[in-house]
């Protein structure tokens, strides 16, 4: 049913300390509207936001060597925000130093009213970045699945269905939902899986 191959020996971040520069277009592709949403969050203009962000994304690739999950609840996502954070801090610190009198106290109290790490406060925006970055890692991979794979997973994993209501709308067995399940996300755990949070 799936045209997914198991020959994805290393993970996305393992590619791009490999200097794959088709694993670091996905994932700034994954990552970037959440960096831009981050932006508009801490009041940064669209010209702003656009010069942070390729410095956050530059100092995550620098970085990345550095980067690891083997922390209780560590996530690239949190990784990524702090990185955020300092990047955004750090734009308007140099904001403050350009402008003279009212402009650098604008831009410093800019600097202190940026949340810590960026950390939503409503658990609904926290789910929502989950969900957001998750839908668009799984379109990542959507064309290495047969249309009948990605439907029984979706409807089973995205839409929250019984993999019996499943199989019967599709005209597969229940055990083929869960077989496409189990595919998708484990394509999606190979090849995304260190740098998102992922349903189980």
């Amino acid at each position: 049913m799936s045209h997914a191959t198991d020959d994805t020996s290393y993970s996305l971040i393992d590619r791009i300390r490999e200097h794959d520069q088709a694993a670091w277009e996905r994932l700034v592709d994954l990552y970037a509207p959440l960096v831009a949403a981050w932006c508009r969050q801490a009041g940064l203009n669209e010209c702003d936001a656009d010069d942070v962000m390729q410095e956050v994304f530059a100092s995550v690739l620098r970085g990345m060597s550095g980067f690891r999950r083997d922390r209780d609840g560590a996530t690239f996502r949190g990784w990524l925000r702090v990185i955020a954070r300092n990047c955004i801090s750090q734009h308007f610190r140099k904001v403050s130093r350009q402008a003279g009198g009212e402009g650098g106290t604008a831009a410093w109290q800019r600097i202190e009213s940026i949340p810590d790490d960026l950390v939503p406060t409503d658990p609904t925006t926290e789910a929502s970045e989950i969900q957001s970055v998750l839908q668009r890692g799984l379109q990542m991979i959507r064309a290495h699945f047969e249309p009948v794979t990605w439907q029984a997973f979706w409807q089973v994993v995205v839409d929250g269905r019984a993999a019996v209501d499943v199989a019967s709308d599709l005209k597969i067995s229940a055990g083929a939902v869960r077989q496409a399940k189990y595919k998708v996300l484990r394509r999606l755990r190979a090849e995304l899986g260190e740098v998102m949070e992922l349903p189980s």
